[in-house]
């Protein structure tokens, strides 16, 4: 995978302003920046991807509900958040994950949003997407 470390940048004053410093904050913006923010951060860092029931394999960690939460409550990230099932490999799904923030991070949006309050959590939310626990017999051995 190559990693383009600067692309993000551009949303970093939306991302200074909005994403909370702990837990999912109390607006519906900072609730959708952190919950992109966990996606991408969650994939650079460790390769997980928010189903690993498609072609993407990611596996430390369960982000199912940080996308079910971004399906439910931003209905136009749909399209979008269903093309996980169409990612092969890392590009692929480096791909979704640029096109989410491009869409999604935007600071009329988020401004937006902000001014709605939080709804659900993005910690605890089901969906279309999910995380299938490996089974020990099916880990490979290190």
């Amino acid at each position: 995978m190559s990693v383009d470390c600067g692309y993000y940048d551009k949303f970093d004053r939306v991302i200074g302003m909005y994403l909370p410093a702990q837990g999912e904050g109390e607006t519906k913006g900072s609730q959708l920046v952190t919950a992109i923010n966990k996606l991408i951060y969650k994939w650079y860092n460790d390769g997980d991807v928010f189903d690993n029931t498609g072609p993407m394999e990611g596996w430390a960690n369960d982000l199912s509900d940080y996308a079910n939460w971004i399906y439910k409550y931003i209905p136009r990230s749909r399209s979008i958040l269903d093309g996980v099932y169409e990612c092969y490999d890392d590009d692929d799904y480096e791909l979704l994950l640029k096109d989410l923030a491009d869409n999604f991070l935007d600071d009329e949006d988020i401004e937006k949003l902000s001014e709605k309050p939080k709804v659900g959590s993005i910690y605890d939310c089901s969906g279309p997407f999910e995380f299938k626990e490996y089974e020990e017999d099916e880990e490979e051995d290190w």
